[in-house]
């Protein structure tokens, strides 16, 4: 991990990577849905993840002591595939304010989520006060007041399998231009067999 020592605490969160392929057809996805919903500012193709934890603002000893429980996680966790389909919003469709693709199933997902969390929250990491639900985020509302989506047309949009076999620390930069992720640590999940 190589994080400059100029830099007292770092934006970072876990999340699992995708493939470029995958992210290629989540792109034409988000290209169907801003001609539909010209509102809506889509996560740019290389920023897609799933997001498993968001750290928020950490020290490097803390980032450290996460990419060692991750490694650890890893190890305990046998990588699986999930599909990607169905399209919902959150909070609401009256009031969206983000769009997402749902993971089917969700249970080994949220298996590796609870996994790490646990192992997290010995390290102090408080946990997370809503209740995880797998999805991958494809854009946000920039005035949810001024949307009512209907996603009928497309909501069991299915755009293929997944393998999960690691998760990331990602130090993420925000810029003008938009947020910038950095890989610091890999966790890769223990082959399927062994």
């Amino acid at each position: 991990m190589t994080i400059e020592d100029t830099e007292k605490t770092v934006r970072s969160f876990i999340a699992i990577p995708l493939e470029p392929a995958l992210k290629n057809r989540l792109a034409q996805l988000q290209q169907q849905l801003r001609a539909e919903y010209p509102g809506l500012k889509t996560v740019t193709p290389d920023n897609l993840h799933l997001t498993l934890h968001f750290l928020g603002e950490r020290s490097q000893d803390e980032l450290a002591e996460f990419g060692r429980i991750m490694l650890s996680v890893g190890r305990k966790k046998k990588s699986f595939n999930v599909t990607l389909e169905g399209l919902g919003v959150f909070p609401n469709p009256r009031r969206p304010r983000v769009v997402w693709i749902g993971l089917t199933p969700p249970d080994e997902v949220i298996e590796l989520y609870t996994l790490l969390s646990k192992e997290l929250a010995l390290a102090g990491l408080l946990p997370e006060q809503k209740p995880f639900r797998p999805h991958l985020t494809l854009g946000r509302f920039k005035d949810p007041r001024r949307q009512a989506v209907s996603l009928c047309s497309i909501l069991t949009h299915d755009c293929g399998s997944m393998r999960i076999d690691s998760m990331v620390l990602f130090r993420s930069r925000l810029t003008a231009k938009g947020a910038i992720h950095t890989p610091l640590v890999t966790a890769e999940l223990a082959a399927v067999g062994s």
